[in-house]
């Protein structure tokens, strides 16, 4: 009778320990918490006597598509640099200042709305803004 019993649990815990295996990742997914955050990377440069605000890989743009938990690097070319952003719940701050040739990597907080957010970068060197999009954005996408 006991090992009657004894084979009757461990085949209820192997058949639960097997469906907990194969319904994780497909319950995850469809939630899509099995997405890995994304860095984007920015650059701020002098382009044609201007400070610009640019992707790395396209002078021609600088808005910035991301989800909640994506990075974001900027990094600051011959100039210190100060930040301001419009909301505190993008990065958890409004302000910060980086030193020239050194990255800003800052991650989308869970507190971001979805939408659209300007933000200023003010360059020491030449005591200007720089221009994105006029001004450069960022886009908090759905998960």
């Amino acid at each position: 009778m006991k090992t009657k019993s004894l084979y009757t649990q461990l085949l209820a815990i192997g058949i639960f320990l097997l469906f907990s295996l194969f319904s994780a990742p497909v319950f995850a997914q469809g939630q899509g918490e099995d997405r890995r955050p994304t860095e984007h990377n920015l650059v701020v440069k002098m382009i044609d006597n201007e400070w610009r605000v640019v992707l790395r890989d396209d002078e021609s743009r600088s808005t910035v598509i991301a989800k909640r938990g994506d990075r974001i690097r900027w990094t600051v070319e011959d100039s210190d640099a100060s930040f301001q952003f419009e909301d505190q719940n993008l990065f958890g701050d409004n302000t910060r200042t980086v030193r020239a040739g050194n990255p800003l990597v800052l991650a989308v907080g869970d507190g971001a709305r979805v939408g659209s957010y300007t933000y200023a970068v003010f360059i020491h060197e030449d005591l200007t803004f720089a221009r994105g999009d006029s001004p450069p954005r960022i886009f908090v996408d759905r998960m």
